[in-house]
């Protein structure tokens, strides 16, 4: 059974992008789909720096986001999120926390 649609839905779909979508780079631009429901956040030379999948716990779906070391063992959680735009936003922001040296500006 093929989906129908009206013109009106297409519309409706464009007036709801133009009022709350940024123009710009987003983390979700760097998510690569290795397989349905799991991506990759990778940085411009192909690294690998987090890991989001989709699952289903209690009958809600959501996902999860870890680092993207290479040994499961050394990953770490970054946190579950109900979208898969917030789940690149934090994988990003915990990528680049992971780039600065921590405490202030020089370093005390």
């Amino acid at each position: 059974m093929a989906m129908q649609h009206h013109e009106r839905d297409g519309v409706a779909a464009v007036s709801r992008a133009r009022t709350t979508y940024r123009n710009g780079w987003h983390p979700l631009n760097s998510a690569v789909e290795v397989e349905p429901g799991t991506w990759w956040l990778v940085g411009q030379y192909d690294n690998r720096y987090a890991i989001i999948v989709l699952l289903e716990i209690g009958g809600e779906r959501g996902y999860r986001v870890v680092t993207g070391e290479r040994d499961p063992g050394e990953r770490r959680l970054v946190g579950y999120f109900r979208t898969l735009r917030g789940a690149a936003e934090r994988g990003h922001a915990r990528w680049l926390a992971s780039q600065a040296r921590p405490g202030g500006i020089n370093g005390g």
